[in-house]
C-alpha cells in the first residue's frame, strides 16, 4: 500500500496482478470438421490495456478431401477494454497451411507448407466470471479476405482470461 498526493492509501499492482493466460477452444462438424486450441499469455501495462500473444493449433477436415491437415501458428494481440464491459481488438496472425490441402489458396503446391498473414480488427463485450476470470465474446473482422485469407468475414470468437 502507498499513499497518493491527495493522502488517499493505493495499493500498488504487483507482477502478478499484471500477467494473465486464457485461451480458446474450437469444434467445428459437417462439412468441415475442424478442432481447435488457442493459448493466450499477455501482460497489462495498465488497467485497462491488455497485450499479449496466441498459439493455435488446429486439426482441419474438409469433406472433399480424404485426409485431414493441421494448421499452427501464433499471434500477437493488444485490447483495450472500455465502459468494463467493452473491448476494442487488434491482432495480427501468422498461420502455416499445407499446401497440398490449401493449393486453391495458392495457385501451386511447390512449397510443402506456407504462410498466411492476418490482420483482425474489431471489438466485442466482456463479462466478469468472478475474480480475476472472464469471459470474451468478439466480433472481428479480417483484413486479408482475399482468395489467399483464411478466415472469412465476419469472424466471431469466445475466449476465457485468468
Amino acid at each position: 500500500l502507498s499513499v497518493n498526493g491527495q493522502g488517499a492509501i493505493e495499493k500498488k499492482r504487483q507482477l502478478s496482478d499484471k500477467i494473465f493466460f486464457g485461451g480458446g477452444l474450437g469444434l467445428q462438424f459437417g462439412y468441415i470438421t475442424a478442432i481447435e486450441v488457442m493459448p493466450i499469455v499477455g501482460y497489462k501495462p495498465i488497467d485497462d490495456l491488455y497485450l499479449g500473444v496466441k498459439g493455435k493449433f488446429e486439426y482441419y477436415k474438409h469433406s472433399s478431401y480424404s485426409a485431414g491437415t493441421t494448421i499452427y501458428g501464433g499471434s500477437v494481440f493488444g485490447m483495450y477494454s472500455m465502459f468494463d464491459f467493452m473491448v476494442a481488438y487488434a491482432e495480427y496472425e501468422i498461420l502455416s497451411l499445407e499446401s497440398t490441402y490449401f493449393n486453391y489458396y495458392t495457385g501451386s503446391g511447390d512449397e510443402e507448407r506456407f504462410l498466411i498473414h492476418t490482420p483482425l480488427i474489431g471489438g466485442g463485450v466482456v463479462q466478469s466470471l468472478g475474480g480475476r476470470s472472464k469471459l470474451m465474446l468478439l466480433l472481428l473482422w479480417n483484413f486479408n479476405d482475399t482468395y489467399a485469407g483464411y478466415y472469412s468475414n465476419p469472424i466471431i470468437r469466445v475466449s476465457f482470461l485468468f
